[in-house]
């Protein structure tokens, strides 16, 4: 039954026209790169937890949804630290906030804590597959804690 609140990132990026590929990486956790016939590929580090992952899908499909890809910048590779709050990149700072406004929607937040009565982190955690990390800085800039 909580499945329904969980966002799945690669069908939006595919609902975009965008394929998402998962491969090992060593030194990044994600990219996304426009190829010279215009089609956009995500591709994920897939040995990293799943919720890792999720982020990471949710956070390239920002950059595109952002425009942070153009003509003169048609990859861009995220490398751990970019995913980290102390990243201070305006265009990874973008990235971070949009992924986690697309897994973790306000709405749904309050739905789940103050209509359903789920408050414990690890909980709401589990419920949208998501890191207690990423969950509670989200809930921290909601200011729901």
């Amino acid at each position: 039954m909580m499945d329904m609140y969980r966002v799945d990132p690669i069908k939006l990026a595919e609902n975009k026209n965008i394929e998402v590929i998962g491969t090992p990486f060593i030194d990044v956790d994600g990219m996304i790169e426009k190829k010279s016939d215009d089609n956009i590929i995500i591709t994920y580090d897939n040995s990293v937890h799943p919720n890792r992952q999720r982020f990471t899908i949710a956070h390239e499909l920002s950059h595109y949804l952002l425009g942070h890809l153009d003509n003169s910048n048609t990859m861009l590779r995220d490398p751990r630290k970019n995913f980290s709050s102390e990243n201070y990149d305006i265009k990874e700072v973008e990235a971070n906030r949009m992924a986690a406004e697309i897994l973790m929607p306000k709405e749904t937040l309050e739905h789940i804590t103050y209509d359903l009565g789920h408050t414990d982190l690890d909980d709401l955690a589990s419920i949208l597959e998501v890191s207690t990390a990423a969950l509670h800085y989200r809930l921290k800039n909601l200011g729901m804690v």
